[in-house]
């Protein structure tokens, strides 16, 4: 149950909206970011307290939390039923609740999982089909007023500067938007070298992806080598170790 409650304020997750699909394609160059109804919103209201007894607000344990070594246990006071602590976890504990992120924030529909070879037909309608061959792919779901969709934007730009500009990295930003409003975005929040496919709800309903943002990398062979939903603290240093992988860095 401790892991639960962790867990619950680790993930902030946000709803699909619904958007037209139109065909849009545009190129940025050096520029372009678990279901609502499965974890409750977190109430940044809350006051936890740390081991010698110390009030926490959420900027301050939230912080803590998101480091993935501690957890939240009931207080030992019986008169204080409500009273959540913050404890650290051990060397097992941390390892068990770092599988438990990892299995509950896999992307599995019957067209996305990892070692499935991705169906790119649902792309080719909306990106020329010679420039996905031979490619390592990595497709990002997201939209604007999805703050956890973009909030790593930075992080995946610099990774990317870090590996070279690889020439066979193909970065799709995938996005129910329409174009003014995605290009707006990442204007404001730039995904390096990416290509941006604005208005492309029937490329996430072709794959089943009704939860963002989604991560989604696949090898030259087209087979899906990561597949995430969500923006847990694993995410992107998973992100990374796929992309090296499939890029033979």
């Amino acid at each position: 149950m401790k892991y639960l409650i962790t867990l619950s304020l680790l993930f902030a997750y946000f709803g699909l909206r619904a958007q037209d699909s139109t065909k849009t394609i545009l190129k940025t160059s050096r520029i372009v970011s678990m279901s609502a109804n499965m974890i409750p919103k977190t109430d940044t209201t809350l006051i936890y307290y740390d081991e010698k007894g110390k009030a926490l607000r959420y900027y301050q344990y939230d912080k803590i939390l998101r480091t993935g070594l501690y957890t939240l246990v009931p207080s030992s006071d019986k008169s204080l039923p409500q009273k959540m602590v913050i404890t650290k976890m051990s060397e097992e504990e941390v390892n068990r609740f770092n599988k438990l992120i990892r299995e509950s924030t896999k992307a599995n529909t019957p067209y996305v999982y990892e070692g499935k070879k991705l169906d790119i037909a649902p792309l080719t309608a909306f990106y020329e089909q010679d420039k996905l061959e031979n490619k390592v792919i990595l497709q990002i779901y997201w939209y604007a007023s999805c703050s956890t969709c973009t909030e790593n934007f930075a992080e995946i730009s610099a990774f990317v500067k870090e590996l070279g500009d690889p020439k066979d990295l193909l970065i799709l930003a995938i996005t129910t938007d329409n174009n003014d409003i995605a290009v707006k975005k990442l204007k404001e929040q730039p995904l390096r070298n990416a290509e941006l496919i604005s208005s492309g709800r029937a490329v996430s309903d072709a794959y089943q992806l009704t939860r963002y943002p989604v991560y989604i990398v696949s090898d030259k062979n087209k087979v899906i080598k990561y597949a995430v939903v969500g923006s847990p603290r694993l995410t992107i240093p998973d992100l990374k170790t796929a992309l090296k992988d499939a890029l033979g860095k």
